[in-house]
């Protein structure tokens, strides 16, 4: 009889079926489960995107933009 090794989970990929990487992920990046769901649908499930995807939103979410002006210069 051969002794195999259990598969080892991806580590660079979140699998949303799996509530133990998700409720990691939520914690670490600190974001709802259906925020989460959003941005995996949006772009992926790579965890280096999510995290860089949520950085983007929440530095979009503290510096909105003006559409009318557009970026504020100062002189």
């Amino acid at each position: 009889m051969l002794c195999s090794r259990p598969p080892r989970p991806i580590r660079t990929t979140l699998d949303l079926a799996n509530t133990e990487q998700v409720k990691a992920v939520r914690k670490r990046l600190r974001i709802s489960h259906a925020d989460l769901v959003k941005i995996v649908d949006k772009i992926g499930n790579s965890l280096s995107a999510i995290e860089k995807e949520v950085e983007l939103e929440s530095l979009s979410a503290v510096q909105p933009r003006n559409a009318k002006t557009g970026p504020t210069t100062f002189k």
